[in-house]
C-alpha cells in the first residue's frame, strides 16, 4: 500500500508547524470547533424556547409570567440567550475575518462585535432574572 503522506523534506512548512498542526491563522480549528459546538447546543435550546413560547401564546399576561417564573424555564431561557449570542458573535467574527481587510477596521469591528454580543446577552439575562425573581403583583388566575 502506498504511503500518501507528504515528504517533510519537500514541504514548505516548518517542523514546528507540522507538529503543532496550526494553519495560516495560527489557531488551528478551535474557532471552527466552538462555532459547531455552539450550533449543536442551540438545537435543544431553541426547540425548548419554541415549546415554551408556544405554550404561553394567547394566555393572559399573569399566566405567561408564572410560566416564565418557573426555575427550569428561566434556566433554559438564560442558557439559550448565552448560547445564541456566543454563536452570533463567532459567526460575525468569521464574516469580518473573511471580508474586512483593513487591520484597524477589522480590530474596531471585532471590539464592536464583542460589545454588541455582551450587550444583547446581558439584556436578555437581566430580563429573565427580572421576571424570575421579580415580585410582580399578579392577580389570581
Amino acid at each position: 500500500m502506498a504511503d500518501n503522506r507528504p515528504n517533510p523534506l519537500l514541504s514548505l512548512r516548518t517542523a514546528r508547524s507540522r507538529v503543532e498542526g496550526l494553519g495560516a491563522a495560527h489557531h488551528g480549528v478551535e474557532h471552527w470547533y466552538t462555532h459547531r459546538l455552539s450550533a449543536i447546543a442551540n438545537i435543544p435550546l431553541v426547540i425548548s424556547f419554541v415549546i415554551i413560547v408556544a405554550s404561553i401564546a394567547g394566555r393572559p399576561w399573569p399566566e405567561a409570567v408564572r410560566v416564565l417564573q418557573n426555575p427550569l424555564v428561566a434556566i433554559l431561557m438564560g442558557l439559550m440567550a448565552i448560547s445564541i449570542t456566543y454563536h452570533m458573535r463567532l459567526g460575525l467574527q468569521t464574516v469580518m475575518e473573511d471580508y474586512v481587510h483593513d487591520k484597524m477596521l477589522k480590530f474596531a469591528a471585532g471590539i464592536a462585535n464583542t460589545f454588541f454580543a455582551v450587550l444583547i446577552a446581558a439584556t436578555c439575562l437581566f430580563s429573565i432574572l427580572k421576571i424570575s425573581f421579580g415580585r410582580l403583583p399578579l392577580p389570581p388566575v
